[in-house]
């Protein structure tokens, strides 16, 4: 991936996405970092509530991560100003949800700019947008791949060959060397609960997006095994 990043975050999750991209080598590429800790934006004039100390930095890929709902006017602004030629924004919590989306999302388009909404954003795999299908090979959807031991059936390697981007997978696949997968569903217990222990994602009974990121670590431990 060769596409500058910026990255407009407000929160403990944008905290920790951005930390991990950073350490996963793509500190080069990100070109502008601000903490939109705006609440409220002006309908009738969302550029007066612009933050002075916010720095523009041209860039290709827009990361919006837990801005509040109602920052969510800036966002166009700020992607034309940066010229920005995509926006990921994902859904980690339903209370973050932004105030408008269709009609940002509609601002966005308008301009020629690129714009997904995954829930959550590991759910991230394939986009027909160059810009963001280059940042999904690397960090998304979580794919691996398993040595182990056929006659013992335990698990002697993991390769994470697409990390999430809040970097659970990398931290959760050495975890389970030395695991048994005879018993499936015991693994994918343990697997479950040590991401729960990770996760930063929502998890209530309306909206257990926390539950469904799970998941997805598991089926793809999974679907690496050999």
């Amino acid at each position: 991936m060769n596409n500058q990043i910026y990255i407009l975050y407000h929160g403990s999750f944008g905290e920790l996405v951005t930390g991990h991209l950073a350490m996963s080598g793509l500190a080069d590429l990100i070109v502008g970092l601000y903490d939109l800790k705006v609440a409220s934006v002006s309908l009738d004039d969302p550029e007066g509530d612009m933050p002075e100390d916010i720095p523009i930095s041209e860039c290709d890929l827009l990361l919006v991560l837990g801005i509040l709902p109602k920052a969510g006017d800036l966002v166009p602004i700020i992607a034309k100003r940066t010229g920005a030629k995509a926006v990921i924004w994902p859904i980690e919590d339903p209370n973050l949800i932004p105030e408008g989306q269709y009609s940002i999302e509609e601002e966005l388009k308008k301009e020629g700019i690129h714009v997904e909404f995954p829930e959550p954003l590991c759910t991230l795999d394939t986009s027909e947008n160059e810009i963001v299908n280059s940042f999904a090979e690397h960090f998304g959807m979580p794919k691996f791949e398993l040595r182990v031991n056929a006659r013992n059936m335990i698990i002697e390697e993991v390769k994470v060959i697409r990390d999430t981007p809040c970097g659970t997978a990398s931290k959760i696949g050495p975890k389970i060397v030395g695991m048994s997968y005879k018993d499936m569903k015991s693994l994918e217990d343990k697997v479950m609960q040590m991401h729960d222990n990770e996760c930063v994602a929502y998890m209530g009974p309306d909206r257990p997006i926390m539950q469904q990121a799970g998941r997805l670590l598991a089926d793809a431990i999974k679907e690496g095994l050999p």
